[in-house]
């Protein structure tokens, strides 16, 4: 299915840069955000306490758990 979209000339400018800097096509990102929006839509709510929690933690951009040692203390 094909479908055309009116965006303004900064954000189509931005984001065909940005596909381009993740070796993908605009429209293969358009997709894949529109997937992750209804993905998002179906999936279960959190847990109350989990929601309450959610987003309270701000970490740096390069921040990886992975390369973090582990806390015994915890």
């Amino acid at each position: 299915m094909s479908i055309t979209l009116e965006l303004s000339d900064e954000v189509t400018q931005q984001a065909e840069q940005y596909a381009q800097q993740q070796g993908r096509s605009l429209a293969a990102l358009v997709e894949e955000y529109l997937r992750q929006v209804v993905a998002k839509s179906t999936a279960q709510p959190l847990a109350p306490a989990v929601a309450e929690l959610y987003g309270i933690l701000s970490l740096p951009d390069d921040f990886d758990y992975k390369t973090q040692p582990d806390d015994p203390a915890l």
